[in-house]
């Protein structure tokens, strides 16, 4: 198994379906970045996921996301190979006209942390 960037990592995405944002984290105004430690197969299939960061309600919506997710098998030397590498959601809550909007998007960078 080698590792990958996030971004091959996000290069590699065949289908991919966005975590819906919790009603209690927006309501609570629960914001941030969620963040995986991934594994993926040859074939594609995301075989280990576990949560590094995040508040768990957000972690749990992102969970829920991630089982829809496919790759494209990764290619060392025209073989296929099992890979890991990190995955993140940003959730952001926006204060809207009719009160707040939840936000996803996929991180294109997993920040250093300590």
């Amino acid at each position: 198994m080698i590792r990958v960037s996030t971004g091959v990592m996000l290069g590699l995405v065949e289908h991919k379906t966005m975590p819906v944002y919790p009603d209690e984290a927006m309501k609570k105004r629960i914001q941030g970045d969620v963040i995986f430690e991934l594994e993926v197969d040859e074939t594609g299939k995301i075989t280990s996921s576990a949560p590094i960061d995040g508040d768990p309600l957000l972690i749990a919506a992102s969970k829920d996301a991630l089982r829809n997710f496919r790759f494209r098998p990764y290619l060392l030397n025209g073989t296929p190979t099992r890979i890991e590498s990190q995955l993140g959601f940003h959730f952001a809550v926006e204060k809207t006209a009719d009160g707040v909007n939840g936000h996803v998007e996929c991180m294109a960078s997993i920040p250093n942390r300590p």
